[in-house]
């Protein structure tokens, strides 16, 4: 049959369509090849953040390596560490790093070889690294990552003496836990002393407190701002810093001249002793929510510039900081803040590692952490408000929200509101029968004296250490009764939960408030996140 004009003629595929498919085939695969191996390629992205990933681990053993092996020293300043010392610490950690010290102090992981200071502990390396990966922390423009071996993360410095450096407790950082360093545009003139800082995997701030005893010098037992003298001890209640005083860790053994402490007393805080706030062991160190609590009650944060974490009953609150993970995923004992906690942190601002006694400014500009909604304020304009006058330390514990502790003072069935807003289940802030006059790592239980808050308070709360209550204040209920004139009220039976700090426009705010809470889900009750890893 003969095919009229329109009629396909070609069934099948031509040549040229055939070479234009398989041009761009090609031009397909290649742009595939680029995506997976090219420079910013995916398996190129990968293996840099895999091998980024292994250098941090790899430092972080080495500066506990090292850290541990100074702890040992005699002269923890000047004697250096040897290899064989560094190495016995690494293998305690089941590191798979090699020292060795034939030609400097050096540490060597397959084919990446760190060096490190036999002094100072400073790690430099690995040999032909790439530049740290680009900052990912929340606020890129005042904080960066860096290593624990940089000499800029922290400086525990005597600001009564020229701000010279001293030794403390190194910050121990578990899982992506990262040691951060200030370098917003005013980094220069933030003098003082710098404490470490540090941010969880999901941007969280927190602020190193290393293990100290301390020793009140003046003002014991009253209202009137006193002195506090803190030697920072390895967990050997060693000085770290040579100095020579009697230090005791039974607070019992404390004895007083007047308004003065006559021994130095490791801080319960760092100790084992759940009735005076410890009960983690026997710790180098704790750290503390660089600001409030942010967020919601199911995931807790602790972020700058944030309104804070409020409208909470006081269990549900002591319930979200043990369940708070920051994105990571090893046990970082995260919890409430105890009054010990408190204390141990407003006790390392007063002395000379801190202001130096000068007051922690108040917060006075609403719910918002760190004063400001504008993180340049919250560094510069607000530093002051912060426990060391500058950035490194931590923000909102004068004003802010008014904050809750993990503490009660257990009046049993005098007080109904124990039970209604303490909780009654097992792991609940009261608990169960059992519980409820049980202290533990995440809460302190205040023995009550009958009904009686003074009595409570001149007879109980005297024997409990540490916590900036009794020691420095008065009174059991007067508005001026704590150091700077700040509000001292101690629970009574109808409101038997802790507040400390005071709110942002109270004029009774302090670090050394306390005061009282029924414990139900108020509008301008907050609290602030301890780890203990």
């Amino acid at each position: 049959m003969k095919k009229t004009r329109g009629q396909n003629t070609n069934s099948g595929i031509t040549l040229i369509a055939l070479v234009i498919t398989i041009i761009v085939l090609l031009i397909l695969a290649g742009v595939s090849i680029a995506m997976l191996t090219g420079e910013n390629g995916v398996l190129t992205k990968a293996t840099e953040a895999k091998n980024q990933t292994e250098i941090a681990q790899e430092k972080e053993e080495i500066s506990m390596a090292y850290a541990a092996s100074k702890a040992n020293k005699v002269d923890q300043v000047a004697d250096p560490v040897t290899a064989s010392e560094l190495q016995g610490e690494l293998d305690k950690l089941n590191s798979l790093g090699v020292a060795d010290d034939s030609n400097g102090l050096k540490v060597t992981y397959g084919e990446r070889v760190y060096t490190i200071d036999q002094t100072t502990g400073k790690i430099t390396g690995p040999e032909g690294a790439e530049p740290p990966e680009e900052n990912t922390t929340e606020n890129p423009e005042y904080w960066e990552k860096t290593t624990t071996g940089d000499s800029e993360w922290y400086s525990y410095a005597d600001v009564s003496n020229g701000n010279t450096k001293v030794n403390a407790n190194a910050p121990k950082l578990k899982g992506a836990m990262t040691a951060i360093k200030y370098i917003g545009s005013d980094k220069d003139s933030q003098t003082g002393s710098k404490w470490a800082n540090a941010i969880t995997q999901d941007g969280s701030m927190f602020v190193w407190i290393p293990r100290f005893a301390y020793k009140i010098t003046s003002g014991y037992h009253n209202s009137e701002e006193g002195t506090i003298d803190v030697i920072f001890v390895d967990t050997n209640n060693k000085p770290l810093n040579g100095e020579s005083a009697t230090i005791v860790t039974d607070p019992s053994q404390v004895t007083y001249s007047g308004e003065s402490q006559n021994e130095y007393l490791v801080h319960p805080a760092f100790t084992n002793e759940v009735n005076n706030g410890g009960g983690f062991g026997n710790k180098t160190g704790f750290w503390i929510g660089k600001f409030e609590a942010t967020e919601t009650k199911d995931v807790v944060t602790v972020k700058a510039g944030e309104s804070s974490l409020r409208t909470m009953t006081i269990n549900e609150q002591y319930k979200a900081g043990k369940n708070a993970t920051f994105g990571e995923t090893q046990n970082l004992n995260s919890h409430m803040a105890k009054n010990s906690e408190w204390g141990a942190t407003v006790y390392l601002a007063h002395s000379k590692y801190g202001t130096n006694g000068l007051k922690v400014e108040r917060q006075s500009s609403g719910y918002t952490t760190g004063g400001s909604s504008t993180k340049s304020e919250i560094y510069g304009t607000n530093k002051k408000q912060s426990t060391t006058h500058n950035a490194y330390g931590v923000y909102d514990m004068n004003g802010g929200a008014w904050e809750r502790t993990a503490n009660y003072v257990n009046y049993g069935d005098s007080s109904s509101n124990l039970s209604t807003y303490g909780g009654t289940q097992s792991g609940d802030l009261y608990g169960t029968e059992e519980e409820r006059n049980t202290s533990t790592a995440y809460k302190t239980v205040y023995p009550a004296d009958g009904t009686s808050q003074s009595n409570s308070y001149n007879n109980q709360a005297k024997n409990i250490k540490g916590d900036a209550i009794y020691e420095t204040s008065n009174s059991y209920s007067n508005g001026t009764g704590s150091w700077f004139d700040a509000y001292a009220h101690f629970p009574n039976t109808g409101i038997p939960f802790f507040l400390r700090s005071g709110g942002c426009n109270y004029s009774g705010a302090g670090t050394f408030c306390f005061s009282t809470t029924h414990g139900s889900a108020y509008s301008n009750y907050g609290f602030r996140v301890v780890l203990v890893p």
